[in-house]
């Protein structure tokens, strides 16, 4: 299953059968539509898909890019800094499709998988995998920190943190900004087939790959519902109304948000609605 292959400085490895398929990456923050938009990845035909998510990729490549920076690091090893990153991708490719447990019969187009993402991971990457592409989705700060404070996993994350979780997204979106291989998603896109359809399929014609009908079929499931703390039934249900869980928020939690968020809201066009156009809070 494995075949012997050599750098071009003559380190040898064991080369993993997707050594030359190139990496599509899934990312966002969670509660953002990473799991529906993965889902439309994986449905593609001549994408091999490891639908699950883990942020192994983001620990790893982190570490490897931290170890790169400090000059002492790579010429004490006894491979080059090419082999080095290739002995990063090898790992990555042999923990997330065992050969052992792997059905190899078909060869994909390009393989994938989700990961959490900062621009110092995504550059350490693309030097493991030259041929990456990302997908990254956004979503509105309201309706993610609300979100947040809904699905019990997570009930337990203080307000601020989470602010500052979404805040910085910021980074990678200036990261991407430019780059052909980065595809931005819209969480809203996912309410107009329409227009999600037209941005997917531009992003899979940019990577090298056809529209392929069966990936919109996820559009019409919802993961991990959440209803917020006296939000009505009707409201809970209706993913268009979800920018209106501000409400419910205290004035301290508002200003906070504020302070973490705003520059990214405006960024992406997101409005604070309890401001006025001055900045300051409206009584509600």
């Amino acid at each position: 299953m494995f075949r012997k292959s050599k750098t071009k400085q003559g380190f040898p490895f064991a080369e993993h059968p997707y050594t030359d398929r190139p990496l599509l990456l899934v990312s966002g923050m969670g509660r953002s539509g990473t799991t529906i938009l993965r889902n439309c990845v994986a449905a593609h035909s001549q994408i091999e898909c490891r639908n699950a998510e883990s942020n192994y990729i983001h620990d790893l490549m982190r570490a490897a890019s931290e170890n790169e920076e400090k000059p002492s690091r790579i010429p004490a090893l006894p491979v080059t800094a090419d082999e080095y990153w290739q002995l990063h991708q090898q790992f990555i490719l042999h923990l997330l499709w065992p050969v052992d447990r792997t059905e190899f019969d078909r060869q994909p187009a390009m393989i994938a998988t989700y990961s959490m993402l900062d621009p110092r991971t995504a550059m350490g990457l693309a030097k493991a995998f030259p041929s990456l592409t990302i997908f990254y989705i956004i979503r509105n700060g309201i309706e993610v920190v609300s979100s947040f404070q809904a699905f019990e996993a997570f009930q337990d994350l203080p307000f601020e943190h989470v602010c500052k979780i979404w805040s910085v997204r910021r980074d990678m979106l200036h990261f991407g900004r430019d780059k052909p291989e980065f595809h931005l998603f819209r969480y809203e896109w996912l309410l107009e087939p329409e227009r999600f359809e037209s941005e997917f399929r531009q992003a899979l014609e940019r990577s090298g790959l056809g529209w392929e009908p069966q990936c919109l079929a996820s559009l019409a499931k919802r993961y991990h519902p959440t209803t917020f703390p006296g939000e009505s039934r009707f409201d809970a249900g209706d993913l268009s109304r979800r920018s209106q869980r501000w409400r419910f928020w205290s004035a301290e939690q508002r200003r906070v948000f504020v302070q973490e968020c705003r520059c990214l809201m405006d960024e992406l066009g997101y409005p604070l609605p309890w401001l006025d156009g001055g900045g300051q809070a409206n009584a509600d």
